[in-house]
């Protein structure tokens, strides 16, 4: 590959479009219609939902003004982010001459048009990855998430509150209490090289299940405050109501205080998800957008469990479509682990402007402008979420 030749310089109008959509549109909870989405939101806005406290009087002919409205909003402040990266040609012949290798027996693999297809196409990929943990996770655990896995790593300060803390700091949001084997007060947390942790029963635990921690409080510093959110390995059961964790606690100021832990697995997931249903608002029940928000941890648990109810234990042949007593049950992938969600689509929000300065793509080979044989690539886009109604929503977390 001698010569490098690019189609043009920057991306504009309806190409733009395309890209800018594949990359901060193509998380799965946006493309599978999982979240109310909002494409014309600019660096800040609200969006306003009517909440009116109405009087009913009696049909008395008379004109009294004793209802008030209340108008509720949302906030959407947009994390800005970009892809930057640079590519010598000659590492650009290798990521071009592999994108045009035929894919399969049959070479039923459609290779891209043009370099910039390739890039846009790579890019854009990493991208949606990042916005779709985002969604749910907040940005910085979706580095925390993926990025050891997919090459991703964030800098600046930029920052998204994902829907999950946005609902554990909203007060309206019925957060299911402690209950079952599945979410339980921590009675005590030690300091050790792999901490242990002490709660009212561990039968329905196993090693290697995964058990996320919430609420923790210590009596100085933010070592065991930070463990909230955080998800861990079983890596021990130590006796009936204690087990271990691969977390080494031994340098942590101060001491634990308080704290839950939910561990959700095959066994008492339906139980589980028996508490978010009856924790669910009524004033959604017979919505037709409710559905029942779970991460992949979760879904393959209750596909399990389902499984060894119907084939009593030894053969698994059916790929069940997950639902719960009629609710559909949406498996997010990006999801952090042993958090359960009960709501309308019309209650979770996504808010990027697909049209603005704010998103754009460049493409620009610097032989013509500092004589290196490099080929830039920039890819902004800008997103935030939120929700509404908080107190139709249920979170088991």
């Amino acid at each position: 590959m001698a010569n490098i030749t690019l189609n043009s310089s920057t991306y504009a109008g309806y190409f733009s479009d395309v890209v800018i959509a594949s990359s901060v549109l193509g998380a799965r909870t946006i493309e599978n219609g999982y979240i109310t989405l909002h494409t014309n939101v600019d660096d800040k806005a609200t969006a306003v939902f009517a909440d009116s406290a109405v009087s009913i009087d009696d049909a008395n002919g008379t004109f009294s003004s004793s209802s008030t409205t209340n108008l509720s909003e949302i906030k959407f402040t947009l994390g800005k982010y970009m892809i930057n990266a640079e590519i010598d040609y000659k590492n650009l012949d290798n990521f071009w001459l592999a994108s045009q290798q035929p894919r399969g027996a049959a070479g039923d693999y459609a290779a891209p048009a043009s370099l910039e297809d390739a890039f846009n196409a790579f890019f854009a990929r990493k991208a949606s990855l990042f916005v779709g943990a985002s969604i749910w996770s907040g940005s910085a655990s979706a580095i925390t998430q993926f990025g050891s896995s997919q090459g991703i790593a964030q800098g600046g300060t930029n920052a998204v509150t994902g829907l999950i803390d946005k609902m554990l700091a909203d007060s309206t949001v019925n957060d299911v209490a402690v209950g079952g084997t599945y979410k339980q007060t921590i009675s005590a947390f030690s300091k050790a090289a792999d901490a242990e942790i002490t709660v009212t029963s561990n039968a329905d635990f196993a090693v290697g299940d995964t058990v996320t921690f919430e609420s923790v409080v210590g009596s100085s510093g933010t070592d065991w405050s930070g463990l909230s959110g955080k998800s861990h390995a079983i890596k021990s059961l130590v006796s009936t109501n204690k087990f271990t964790i691969e977390l080494d606690t031994s340098g942590f100021t101060g001491t634990w205080s308080s704290g839950t832990v939910t561990c959700i697995n095959k066994t008492n997931v339906v139980s589980a998800l028996e508490a978010a249903y009856s924790a669910m608002a009524d004033s959604i029940r017979l919505a037709p957008d409710t559905a029942i928000y779970v991460p992949s941890r979760i879904a393959a648990a209750y596909k399990m469990a389902q499984a060894e109810a119907a084939y009593s234990p030894s053969v698994y042949s059916d790929s069940y479509k997950l639902s719960y007593l009629g609710y559909p049950l949406y498996e997010i992938p990006e999801m952090r682990p042993n958090a359960i969600v009960v709501s309308r689509v019309a209650n979770l929000h996504f808010a990027t402007p697909l049209l603005s300065d704010l998103n754009s793509v460049l493409i620009a080979d610097q032989a013509s402008v500092n004589a290196s044989r490099t080929i830039r690539y920039r890819l902004d886009f800008c997103f935030d979420v939120n929700i509404s109604d908080g107190k139709s929503i249920t979170l088991l977390s």
